[in-house]
């Protein structure tokens, strides 16, 4: 597997997870606000790591992205069968070549233009994936339906490796 092939395994694997996990609850969990994360819900962070997928998509043919310019679209956020739909189509869309991109992001009153490129985001997507499924952790874990959770769920590969090798010792 080339360089460029890796990354998208990489993704499609997260998002596969995702999608597996989101089969295995009810629309009443997938909704329920956890006190810990400040009321927010599995499908709050569901969603956020879609619509930043879609920016990305959306942002490969105009070459410019903005991860501030999201829907916020609230049925991903209410519905699991479709969060699980949007998933896939993300999935059947991103193996795209790489290509030079800009990021514009606005801190305060500054407005930033940064050189990038597709395959720099995709990286940033997964890390994304990553974080906010291990805030999806952190509500199973509440919620004491943990076990319905790979051992792997929400832990960056370098972390799952870096364990593996201290286990080895």
């Amino acid at each position: 597997m080339n360089r460029d092939e890796s990354v998208y395994a990489i993704l499609h694997e997260i998002l596969n997870e995702q999608q597996d996990l989101l089969r295995k609850i009810s629309p009443e969990i997938y909704t329920h606000q956890i006190p810990s994360l400040d009321g927010s819900t599995i499908g709050g962070h569901t969603r956020h790591i879609i619509e930043f997928l879609e920016v990305l998509l959306n942002s490969y043919h105009t070459n410019q992205i903005n991860y501030d310019d999201r829907q916020r679209n609230l049925e991903l956020e209410k519905n699991p069968e479709k969060a699980i739909q949007i998933i896939s189509e993300i999935l059947a869309g991103i193996n795209l070549p790489n290509k030079n991109l800009i990021i514009n992001q606005t801190v305060g009153t500054i407005s930033l233009e940064i050189p990038t490129n597709f395959f720099r985001e995709l990286l940033y997507n997964i890390e994304h994936c990553i974080h906010h499924q291990a805030l999806i952790k952190v509500a199973f874990n509440e919620i004491k339906i943990s076990h319905l959770l790979n051992k792997n769920f929400g832990i960056a590969p370098s972390t799952i490796q870096y364990r593996e090798t201290q286990n080895l010792n």
